[in-house]
């Protein structure tokens, strides 16, 4: 009989587990997110944009500036990082958060 409530409990504690570990969405906008995590290095004049102007076309360094930036690329370079970029865990930038903001940058400038 214990058994049973032991494991009654057991399993009534991972399905609440389970059911918490399902991501929200994002509270922030994607320019939110920008803004507060980004926007320091890839600004105009940030060390980001200074960087990508080396490998990049002129008009491709500035990413707020950019007309197509794909949504995976930004997944990746947040996730993996990319150059002196350093990697975002999903601690840093949630997974809602981090699709709110390649979204946004995928979408700010597209025809």
């Amino acid at each position: 009989m214990k058994l049973t409530i032991t494991l009654a409990v057991g399993a009534l504690a991972l399905s609440t587990l389970a059911a918490g570990a399902q991501e929200a969405p994002p509270s922030r906008t994607g320019e939110d997110i920008f803004a507060q995590r980004c926007v320091f290095c890839h600004d105009a004049r940030g060390w980001g944009t200074r960087s990508l102007a080396r490998r990049t076309p002129p008009d491709q360094a500035e990413l707020l500036e950019r007309e197509v930036l794909p949504e995976i690329l930004v997944r990746h370079a947040v996730r993996r990082g990319i150059g002196s970029m350093p990697q975002f865990t999903p601690t840093e930038i949630s997974d809602a958060e981090l699709d709110a903001l390649a979204r946004w940058l995928a979408t700010r400038n597209a025809d």
